[in-house]
């Protein structure tokens, strides 16, 4: 062997013991049934490609976040974490905390590949900080298709034909709505009743732009009339109950639909359901439609580690695999981010989200991706304080409303 060979020859192993040691410990929140499968999903891959995946799971959103937080302060950032495009990760990259992924950007050509919604909500600055692992609406509402076809009802198309429809169900003995008892649910509805009363343009401006004389908008009262009209057809073991557990009275049939995001398909799934046969979806009624999208993405702090290093770009190009976001969307419910997937083998409920994500002037951000996440938190508890107070009017609703979001 000549001398030659014998370099080239190490400098292949080491290559080769580099590839194999792509380490990524991933601090995240997918605890559902569905979301835990699609975690799987991604988990599985990584590691078929030769990666070393380590689990770090959290309770929730907010303990990922603290937990991540601590670990970077302590010196041992996690390789990846699982979250949203909103404030918390943007306080992230200017604090320089995120690598920048404009490398793998560039060599992949990942920018073409997404919407601009999308693009737009994982850069900061010009950099892109993090990697959509697919999108999701919340404003999807989710109905059992058995107890539509007993009451008679088709889907509505109108805020009022869906309290019409709300009615011959309570009228049949059953649950209207399936209502949780954790507190962005509650906003979840509200949000809603905007959404479908002023559509794309208006939600734009009142919670992009903050804009003043939108928010003075009588529109705003008719929403909080309608929100609180929920309340009326909510069953009494509400308070206190899970999202997941609220879809599950849906699915055995005690209720009849849930206002939700399209994670709640990933619930029906894995219940052995199947979308236009056992259950059914659509997006909230209105004649201005819209899709307010929710981004899971993952962020890449910044770390010293050469194995992690390796793994965050192994990582990263797994999450951006075309087949991979498609098999993570058939399980979470979820519509791919990239727009060069091949969607025939969606589900009813996909395609009907992908085609609205699609549509010129139809997708926008949701209240998680478009508010720092303090005005989140006040908005969030605005609207359980209002749901949960009956003597609050609609007036003082959207009084309250303007007081969050006014600049």
């Amino acid at each position: 062997m000549t001398a030659k060979t014998m370099l080239l020859s190490c400098v292949f192993a080491a290559t080769a013991t580099h590839s194999f040691a792509q380490v990524a410990d991933v601090q995240q929140y997918w605890t559902s049934a569905s979301e835990s499968k699609a975690m799987n999903v991604i988990a599985d891959a990584f590691k078929a490609k030769g990666g070393t995946w380590i689990d770090s799971p959290s309770a929730d959103y907010d303990s990922t976040i603290a937990a991540a937080t601590s670990r970077i302060v302590g010196g041992e950032p996690p390789s990846a974490v699982l979250m949203t495009p909103n404030g918390a990760m943007l306080d992230l990259a200017e604090g320089g905390i995120l690598r920048s992924l404009n490398d793998l950007r560039d060599a992949e050509g990942w920018q073409a590949s997404l919407a601009p919604l999308i693009y737009e909500r994982v850069t900061v600055d010009g950099d892109m900080v993090a990697l959509p692992l697919g999108v999701h609406a919340d404003n999807w509402i989710w109905y059992n298709t058995a107890i539509f076809d007993e009451v008679g009802i088709e889907e509505p198309t109108t805020i009022d034909e869906l309290f019409a429809a709300a009615d011959a169900i309570q009228g049949a003995s059953y649950t209207a709505f399936a209502v949780g008892g954790e507190p962005w649910q509650e906003l979840y509805i509200l949000t809603d009743m905007i959404l479908s009363l002023g559509g794309p343009a208006y939600w734009n401006e009142i919670m992009v732009e903050r804009d003043d004389a939108a928010l003075q908008d009588p529109l705003l009262v008719t929403a909080f009339e309608y929100f609180r009209k929920v309340s009326d057809y909510v069953d009494a073991g509400s308070t206190g109950r899970s999202w997941n557990q609220t879809t599950n009275i849906v699915i055995t049939q005690e209720a009849a639909m849930q206002f939700m995001g399209d994670w709640a398909k990933g619930e029906f799934l894995a219940a052995g359901q199947t979308p236009g046969k056992e259950f059914g979806c659509f997006l909230m009624p209105s004649d201005k439609p819209a899709y307010a999208a929710v981004t899971d993405v993952f962020v890449f702090p910044e770390i010293d580690d050469d194995e992690q290093i390796a793994g965050q770009d192994l990582l990263a190009r797994t999450v951006m695999d075309p087949e991979i976001e498609v098999q993570v969307a058939a399980v979470k419910g979820s519509v791919p981010a990239r727009t060069d997937v091949d969607l025939s083998g969606l589900d009813i409920c996909a395609t009907r989200g992908a085609q609205a994500l699609a549509t010129p002037g139809v997708a926008v951000a949701s209240t998680y991706d478009a508010l720092p996440g303090d005005l989140n938190g006040q908005l969030i508890d605005m609207a359980t304080q209002f749901w949960t107070d009956p003597d609050m009017t609609a007036e003082e609703g959207a009084a309250a409303l303007r007081d969050v979001l006014a600049d």
